[in-house]
């Protein structure tokens, strides 16, 4: 079995090319949250002062098995940046196919000693790899004491309530629209990115032009409504309130397609076509159908309202 497997490294990628001493991890590492953050500083301590190595797979493992699409909280340009940013020196994106996936427990092994200089290695709690996921941290203990790896299994990573932070209980709650939750759990706001695309305009006929986007990938919808967010333009870092909408617009729209839009406060530039992300602060309300468009008209304004006392509160 060909254990060079392709993948593409993003960061410095002299690391891996030149076969540098590293500490690595895996994981999907979707949303890039606090228990995510809490491994990679258990890495660090044990590191050696060696750079800090991720090895994420594309796509999800449950999606490759399922065929489902599985939404998720990160596009995968967004986890690398995130991982970065966190301090992380190399991101490895390793295909998931169907030759990845037929590694044996032992395999994957071999595939990181052919691959990789390690020095030190911490697995998640919970990770199992190779076929049929027979693979757990006693098995690679055993394989890392031959290599003299420095091996470490991570605890659970839990608040102060004894929660668990998780990707899913993260999902769980921006499909509830607990955004503010969601928040807390990401150490961030959760965004939405995409391009910005031309909408029908009856935003701007009654009196608030929206951004409308496309998004990048399947991710987690939040729970139809209105939202108090903030917009960044073509990665500015300059983030411009706004207030936001998701749903079917059930007053204004025929059909049941899904619209993401935004009115951008005291903005009115032509931004077609430029990538933004909608960072969602509060949840204001619940989607709803209105019986005139004046009727319409008078929640957005009171809508704007809140979300501008949010803003100055913030």
């Amino acid at each position: 079995m060909d254990l060079k497997q392709s993948f593409k490294v993003v960061g410095i990628e002299d690391i891996i090319r030149k076969k540098n001493r590293i500490a690595i991890t895996f994981g999907n590492f979707d949303g890039v949250h606090l228990g995510h953050i809490h491994l990679l500083k258990e890495l660090k301590k044990i590191s050696n002062d060696n750079p800090i190595v991720v090895v994420t797979f594309d796509p999800h493992p449950a999606m490759y098995f399922s065929g489902i699409k599985k939404p998720l909280l990160n596009t995968t340009e967004d986890k690398i940046n995130l991982l970065l940013e966190a301090g992380v020196s190399s991101v490895v994106v390793q295909p998931f196919n169907q030759s990845f996936a037929n590694l044996t427990a032992d395999n994957f092994c071999e595939w990181l000693k052919e691959n990789f200089n390690i020095s030190s290695v911490i697995l998640g709690y919970d990770f199992c790899y190779g076929k049929q996921r027979l693979g757990n941290f006693e098995h690679m203990k055993a394989f890392a004491e031959k290599e003299q790896w420095e091996i470490r299994k991570a605890e659970v990573f839990k608040l102060y309530n004894d929660k668990v932070v998780s990707s899913s209980s993260i999902r769980e709650l921006i499909l509830q629209g607990q955004v503010e939750d969601a928040e807390y759990l990401l150490n961030r706001p959760y965004f939405l990115p995409g391009t910005v695309v031309q909408g029908d305009q009856r935003g701007r006929l009654i009196g608030f032009p929206t951004a409308n986007i496309d998004l990048q990938e399947d991710l987690v919808i939040p729970k139809y409504g209105v939202y108090a967010c903030f917009v960044e333009i073509e990665s500015s870092k300059k983030l411009l309130p706004a207030v936001m909408n998701c749903g079917v617009r059930p007053t204004i729209a025929k059909g049941l397609k899904l619209q993401i839009e935004a009115h951008i406060l005291n903005f009115s530039q032509d931004i077609y076509g430029k990538k933004v992300k909608f960072f969602l602060k509060k949840f204001i309300r619940g989607e709803m159908k209105f019986e005139s468009i004046d009727q319409l008209k008078e929640q957005i304004t009171k809508d704007v309202e809140q979300a501008k006392n949010l803003f100055m509160d913030i």
